[in-house]
């Protein structure tokens, strides 16, 4: 695995300055929880979106053989640890909810807000087919597995796949195919460059969400803490000796792919719990606060390590 491992360094300095500044804007008392809130819906249904379609939709149809394979891959490792999970879940101790929560602080990370941009900034031009492959799969583990694994009720809806997120890639996927000339015009160059933001917002939002961590909520939830290992340290580890070392992948896809495992817990995981209606949200709230703040030293750390072995 080969890659420049100081643009990831730099990256992860322009990602942790952010966050600096989204909690000092929220201390500051710049931004009300309402608007907070209005601004993570613009994040998550317009920014991130466009992000995702303009970079699908700029991939080359050649790639697309290779999408298939990282769809596969995917596929296979993500049931995977959310398999080995459960099961190290049923041998643990401790509250029953709160170790169902424990396997998607393990298992699910921040593809979106994190990892996707990660890709964008360090592989402009590869990005695209990854990060549409692994977010298929992501979603479909998120709105449908997760809520099976933290809920009471196994009745699996289908129509939670249809988000904002999964529309948009299939935008993208369709613009793949459109000629270039749909594509090279103002409305095009527009839509990509109001996505190309989503690092920087998102990474001030998520900074502005650390900020609003009470100590009360943070001690009273400390067992959540115990997951970031699991999905900092041992996650990217499996997927580089069962992705990388088998052949599974490799090259950049591979870097990309190990990138996303490496990421934190999901901003999402407090909402699958509510749509569950499981008592959870904030256990999971105070364990991905944790799993984003360490993965700022872990990420890098994790990456250099794996390029040596």
């Amino acid at each position: 695995m080969s890659f420049d491992f100081t643009v990831l360094v730099g990256q992860m300095k322009i990602l942790a300055t952010l966050m600096l500044i989204g909690v000092c804007w929220q201390k500051a008392k710049i931004f009300s929880n309402e608007l907070i809130n209005s601004f993570s819906a613009v994040i998550a249904r317009l920014i991130l979106p466009l992000m995702l379609c303009t970079v699908v939709g700029s991939v080359s149809k050649s790639d697309i053989a290779q999408g298939i394979r990282v769809f596969l891959v995917t596929a296979f490792f993500y049931t995977l640890i959310v398999v080995l999970a459960l099961i190290f879940s049923k041998i643990g101790k401790g509250d029953r909810a709160r170790r169902k929560m424990d396997v998607l602080l393990e298992c699910y990370g921040n593809s979106g807000f994190i990892g996707i941009p990660l890709l964008v900034s360090i592989f402009p031009e590869k990005a695209g087919i990854v990060a549409a492959a692994y977010t298929i799969v992501d979603v479909f583990f998120y709105w449908v597995v997760g809520p099976c694994i933290v809920g009471e009720s196994k009745k699996i809806n289908f129509r939670k796949l249809i988000t904002p997120i999964t529309v948009s890639v299939a935008a993208g996927i369709v613009f793949m195919f459109l000629p270039d000339i749909v594509k090279n015009n103002i409305v095009w160059d527009t839509a990509y460059n109001v996505g190309a933001t989503c690092k920087y917002f998102a990474s001030i939002y998520i900074g502005m969400s650390i900020a609003r961590m009470d100590g009360a909520r943070l001690k009273s939830n400390m067992r959540s803490f115990a997951a970031a290992p699991v999905k900092l340290i041992i996650i990217p580890l499996l997927a580089c000796f069962i992705v990388g070392k088998t052949g599974l992948l490799s090259g950049d896809v591979l870097t990309m792919f190990i990138i996303l495992c490496s990421t934190p817990a999901g901003m999402m995981l407090p909402i699958i719990a509510e749509y569950a209606e499981a008592d959870t949200g904030e256990y999971a709230s105070v364990g991905l606060t944790f799993s984003t703040v360490l993965c700022l030293i872990t990420m890098p750390l994790m990456m250099w390590i794996i390029g040596k072995i």
